[in-house]
């Protein structure tokens, strides 16, 4: 007979809204909802940090010994991972965009 005590389901993860929401804004630099590009990119890095938080805080309970779950503990620290990864790749990609931007002929 399997045991089924350690089983934890699986939650859904969260979506990225589409394209055509994102590109909803007005000519202040303000989506519909009234949230300014700033306010959301420092939302979604606070997001990140979270999932951080999240997953130091998972894995030092499991080396403590104050879980048994190590699977949650692996999970979170691999959504931290490819989230600071996603970050990564972002803000170099807008660093070079910036920089072509800077080096093009007017």
């Amino acid at each position: 007979m399997l045991d089924t005590t350690f089983i934890i389901p699986l939650t859904p993860m969260q979506t990225i809204g589409s394209v055509t929401e994102a590109a909803k804004h007005t000519e202040n630099g303000l989506s519909e909802e009234g949230e300014s590009f700033l306010s959301t990119l420092k939302s979604k890095i606070q997001e990140v940090k979270d999932l951080e938080t999240a997953s130091l805080e998972s894995a030092y309970d499991v080396a403590m010994g104050y879980s048994d779950d190590i699977e949650s503990a692996m999970i979170d620290a691999t959504k931290a991972s490819t989230a600071i990864e996603l970050t990564t790749q972002i803000t170099t990609r807008a660093v070079n965009a910036y920089k072509s931007i800077l080096e093009m002929q007017i």
